[in-house]
């Protein structure tokens, strides 16, 4: 209940009773106050005493005392020219019932309503946005350190994008897999039946038969040169029942290595290296990936929080407002059969009724807020729960102005914004596939060498073949070069020019990317400005509105009657009140959209994760991504070379390093053409003279 406050209370006892009346016929003597007012002060406490029967010796009067000293002050008339004292200017302040009414802030009595309110002013409705608002017999408080750790720790949205930037470091160790030398082992055992059509081949039996076993063991590689090297071991067997066949039973071995070196095309680190460098870099975008879903969901996260603290304000507000249209309908029936009628009735009840239905509104917005809220932290404990659960946020959106210059925001967006560091990474794998294709784009040419050792023996003696191999006879050896070119090339040279347009298209999207990095900068510093403009403003109106509702009081109060211009001062007042309220939740709207637009403007900036010191972190021998929540830093109390080295030595990078064009030898087999800016203000790239130097 919403009751003005005056600074002197009466005890209404018979002393005190004279001293008012006392004060009414000095006042008309005096010439201070008119005669009707006069008469309707005398008129009004002759009915009181008359109407409830108080003897003045009783404890309390039957008319709140209070509401009777705001009636009797009022008594004076505006254009007479005494004067109401300071103090007798009522300050709102809110109650409900079985609480005790908080202070508001006052409206300034100056001549400028908006110098005395700021940021920091602790407005009434407050501390009653913490308290109980839903029947529910449980309640949950919950401030944003909670919040963010809670959505860290539960959410399944996080836990899932976590998940996909695991599965692309593990694309790296899979194409660093290929390098990896392969063992290998084989055995057969063989038995040929052959009718022959010459006596050379068996000497004299009709068919020719044959059993063999055989067993190799071997390894293979491939370097990151191109070079793939087979060494194998080979052991077997074999009998024939051929007249020419000696020693029998024969025991065999064979040791073979065979190498292949890619001379020209397909040859060199760069090429052979290419998925794994294409799987670094899908990495780092994954990771800067994982980064923009972070900060949506937790941006999200807290917005729903924020907006639940939106609505409970207007709630409360919502609460007082219906508060105060019951005290003035408690005082229009009190008045019924001296200066009211049923017509002001009538309009305060349809006024209620109205202020009810934007109270059920409110109270369903609050409960789908924290279903909302419940969902995006996704802690089993909130959504495992029954409905009769409340969630009280602890916040504070009275935050005050802080100061940000363009440049430095701009600075730090370019160094920070995830899209701008994924686009750079899009552009060297760009870059990747323009050196690749200019390597496919020379013949094939292979050095090709075979060597082995071989040893023989009867009586399937195969230990002693294996000692013969190193010790009796030499090496075999066999080298050759391969040498392929297709006709014309068309194919190599249509994938090298695609290659090339990509590498420009990449070019483009970067610095698209760069200029609407600029402009969400931009737009969300100037929509900060804007919020924290739109703030100060509805501070002032709303204080403007608290005044305007008190002296509206004090006029309907001073007046009388039901009809006509009676009738249309308590309309004002009914909208006095209502315009008084929607500043309030105004103000609130605005409160919040400052907190949101401050949180967009470090979105936009990607600091947002830095400023709340949550940090994603991958192990250098694992490749599982786990989110972390440390102490956030205030970027705002350092310089930008300070803020910058504070934050890497927070958050290193476990992610692979990532591609330098400043680099001698780049791994995309590309130099920079350093001090030579093209007219778009980016570097311009240059083949190598050579692509296999230093290999």
């Amino acid at each position: 209940m919403l009751r003005p406050k005056l600074s002197r209370r009466f005890n209404f006892s018979t002393l005190a009773l004279r001293r008012v009346l006392d004060r009414v016929v000095s006042g008309y003597l005096n010439r201070f106050v008119s005669k009707t007012t006069f008469l309707r002060g005398v008129i009004v406490m002759s009915a009181l005493v008359g109407r409830w029967g108080w003897d003045g010796n009783a404890a309390e009067p039957p008319w709140p005392s209070a509401d009777l000293a705001i009636f009797l002050n009022s008594q004076i008339d505006p254009e007479d020219s005494l004067s109401l004292p300071e103090e007798s200017i009522a300050t709102i302040e809110p109650t409900r019932p079985g609480t005790t009414p908080e202070r508001m802030v006052e409206p300034s009595t100056g001549h400028s309503a908006v110098s005395t309110v700021d940021a920091s002013t602790q407005w009434w409705w407050q501390s009653h946005v913490h308290d109980y608002l839903l029947d529910t017999p449980d309640m949950i408080q919950v401030d944003i350190p909670t919040l963010l750790t809670n959505t860290l720790q539960s959410s399944p949205r996080i836990s899932a994008i976590s998940r996909r930037t695991s599965i692309a470091y593990e694309q790296i160790i899979q194409q660093q897999a290929v390098f990896d030398p392969a063992m290998l082992l084989d055995t057969g055992y063989g038995r040929v039946n052959d009718p022959v059509g010459s006596t050379l081949t068996t000497g004299g039996p009709p068919r020719l038969i044959q059993d063999s076993f055989s067993a190799t063991a071997g390894i293979q590689k491939l370097t990151q040169l191109g070079t793939q090297i087979d060494l194998s071991q080979e052991i077997g067997t074999l009998q024939s029942n051929s007249v020419f066949f000696d020693p029998a039973h024969q025991g065999n071995s064979r040791l073979s290595l065979s190498i292949t070196q890619p001379l020209m095309a397909t040859s060199g680190r760069v090429y052979n290296l290419r998925l794994v460098t294409q799987a670094s870099i899908d990495s780092r975008i994954a990771w800067q990936q994982l980064r923009v879903d972070l900060e949506n969901h937790l941006i999200e996260t807290l917005s729903a929080f924020w907006r639940l603290y939106e609505r409970r304000a207007q709630l409360v507000q919502q609460r007082a407002l219906i508060q105060r249209g019951k005290l003035l309908a408690q005082m229009v029936t009190a008045r019924a059969d001296f200066d009211s009628g049923p017509l002001q009735q009538v309009k305060i009840t349809r006024r209620l009724a109205s202020d009810r239905d934007r109270l059920l509104e409110l109270e369903a917005e609050v409960n789908r807020l924290q279903v909302r809220l419940k969902t995006l932290v996704g802690d089993p404990a909130l959504t495992v729960t029954n409905d009769a659960l409340e969630l009280i946020p602890l916040a504070d959106p009275s935050l005050p102005s802080e100061s940000f210059h363009v440049r430095d925001c701009v600075v730090r967006g370019l160094e920070h914004r995830a899209d701008i560091l994924a686009a750079t990474q899009q552009l060297s794998a760009a870059g990747l596939e323009v050196s690749i294709t200019s390597n496919e784009l020379m013949p094939r040419l292979n050095a090709v060498i075979d060597a082995y050792l071989a040893g023989l023996n009867g009586s399937n003696n195969i230990g002693q073949s294996l000692v013969d191999q190193y010790s009796e006879g030499g090496p075999g050896i066999t080298a050759a070069l391969t040498y392929n070119l297709p006709w014309g090339r068309r194919a190599a040279k249509s994938r090298h020019r695609e290659a090339c347009y990509r590498y420009q298209q990449r070019s483009e999207e970067l610095r698209e990317t760069l200029l609407v990095a600029r402009r969400e900068i931009e737009s969300a510093l100037i929509k900060l400005k804007a919020s924290e403009a739109l703030r100060e403003s509805r501070a002032a109106t709303l204080s403007a509105s608290a005044r305007e509702e008190a002296i509206a009081t004090r006029r309907w109060e001073t007046l009388a009657g039901d009809g006509g211009p009676m009738a249309l001062v308590l309309e004002d007042l009914l909208e006095t009140q209502k315009r008084r309220t929607d500043a309030e939740q105004s103000y609130v709207s605005a409160q919040i959209n400052y907190v949101l637009d401050l949180v967009a403007l470090q979105q936009a900036m990607g600091t947002f994760l830095i400023r709340e010191g949550i940090e994603p972190v991958r192990g250098s021998s694992t490749s599982m991504v786990e989110v972390i929540q440390t102490a956030p830093i205030r970027e705002d109390n350092y310089p930008m070379e300070v803020w910058v080295n504070e934050r890497s030595e927070r958050m290193p990078i476990s992610s692979p390093a990532p591609f330098n064009p400043a680099s001698d030898q780049s791994p995309l087999g590309i130099r920079p053409s350093l001090g030579i800016a093209s007219e778009s203000g980016l570097l311009e790239f240059e083949p190598a003279a050579d692509l296999n130097e230093g290999e």
